[in-house]
């Protein structure tokens, strides 16, 4: 039974953000203000703060909120549009290309990041404090132990998807929605235009909504800013002012890199990709949130880009719930240094097996602020690292959470250029 061809439409929606300036003021505005709200604590600003904290986090959360509808929308479309062969190949191809790039960025870091820490050690002042704090700190309640890797292929199946949505587990029901879409075929043809409208209707309703919400991204950058600066402030020891500095480097140059990567495998101009991104990356800089950035990259993709649509529809959903950049060089460069700071010193093949099931990891961690911190701590723990040195490594993780969101949609519309490249003839992505 052949697939009939799903008409096109001539005019997709698209979203309007604020202009990027405009964005960025709100944003440096947010750090000044919450800098002053963390020095003079106990003032109006207090005040101020227990009133715009709630309308930052529901504007976050109705945002999280039109994520999965939009994410299982737009594969159902692209799957019905290109058919379910196609669909499964670009899934396929995305999935390479993320092993590829978790691969060479968690090589790089560690090979990178043990000749800065040996170039740049901390000094022995910083490492006593570290290790007096894990001696004088009362042990908390150990994480739960990390699934199995039985358990994560299996549990990749959920057995009731409406709990899985409930829960925010992503990939999950991205594979439910692709074992749905490879039925396709065998859908009458009424049946199959008929929940394909749907989903394309349901698509649209979720990019009309975000470019609502977009319309105040500016003010909601400025309260989300100055909320995170009001509680983490910037008076951390030495120590973590170290583990900040670096571990942001190390982002923010993976990110620079991903550029030439793009215009290299993609085939994209530069300056394109760079305005292709740009506003996707502020937004990512302000929320910490991956998810909450898809359909700003699906309007990269579409508008600033211009790649197929049926191989953005597929990738960037995949990347939101299954590939997570930063996760091979900040969870890789936190257990160099912890090592460093507490004198550890594994042999290599424990040190190798502990990078391989960090860097495995992102297909795990969840496109939230700080998601990685529960699916890494298990693995540090293994390696003898006091849970003290953990959880203070973490709790200045909101600075290195931006560079880390802002390199995962980078990697995320990269990669979707470069499948864009193999899957389609050149005109069509130059």
């Amino acid at each position: 039974m052949t697939v009939p061809e799903i008409p096109v439409r001539a005019e997709a929606p698209s979203l309007v953000l604020p202009s990027a300036g405009i964005t960025m003021a709100g944003m440096v505005a947010g750090l000044l203000c919450g800098a002053a709200a963390h020095r003079w604590t106990g003032s109006g600003w207090d005040l101020a703060i227990g009133v715009l904290e709630p309308l930052g986090t529901m504007w976050l959360a109705v945002l999280r909120m039109l994520v999965l509808p939009l994410m299982v929308s737009v594969l159902i479309v692209a799957i019905g549009r290109a058919g379910s062969g196609q669909a499964g190949r670009l899934g396929w191809s995305s999935l390479s290309w993320f092993v590829c790039f978790l691969a060479v960025a968690a090589v790089a870091t560690i090979l990178l990041g043990q000749l800065v820490i040996q170039a740049i050690p901390v000094d022995e002042a910083t490492r006593s404090a570290f290790q007096a704090a894990a001696r004088e700190t009362a042990a908390g309640e150990p994480p739960l132990p990390s699934p199995t890797i039985r358990d994560w292929f299996v549990n990749l199946v959920p057995p009731n998807l409406f709990a899985a949505a409930t829960r925010g587990d992503l990939l999950p029901v991205i594979v439910a929605t692709l074992l749905f879409g490879a039925a396709f075929r065998y859908v009458p043809v009424r049946g199959r235009d008929i929940l394909l409208d749907l989903a394309q209707a349901i698509a649209d309703w979720c990019f009309a909504l975000a470019g609502l919400l977009f319309r105040v991204l500016p003010v909601a950058v400025f309260i989300l800013t100055l909320v995170s600066t009001a509680r983490s402030g910037a008076g951390l020891a030495s120590g973590l002012v170290y583990y900040v500095a670096l571990v942001s480097a190390f982002l923010a140059v993976g990110t620079l890199l991903l550029y030439p990567v793009t215009v290299w495998l993609g085939r994209v101009p530069a300056s394109r990709f760079a305005r292709a991104v740009w506003p996707v990356q502020v937004l990512a800089f302000s929320t910490r949130s991956s998810v909450a950035c898809l359909p700003a990259m699906l309007n990269a993709a579409r508008r600033g880009l211009r790649l197929p649509e049926n191989v953005s529809n597929v990738t960037l959903p995949l990347a939101v719930s299954s590939f997570k950049l930063n996760v091979a060089i900040s969870a890789n460069f936190q257990l160099l240094f912890l090592l460093h700071v507490y004198g550890r010193d594994p042999d290599p093949v424990t040190l190798s097996a502990a990078v391989a099931a960090l860097t495995l990891q992102s297909f795990a961690t969840p496109g939230l602020p700080s998601g990685a911190i529960w699916t890494t701590t298990p693995v540090y723990l293994a390696l003898g690292i006091p849970l003290e040195g953990i959880v203070l490594t973490n709790v200045v993780d909101t600075i290195p959470d931006l560079f880390k969101t802002t390199a995962n949609v980078t990697a995320d519309l990269s990669i979707a250029a470069i499948v864009a490249r193999r899957a389609s003839p050149p005109q069509e992505v130059a």
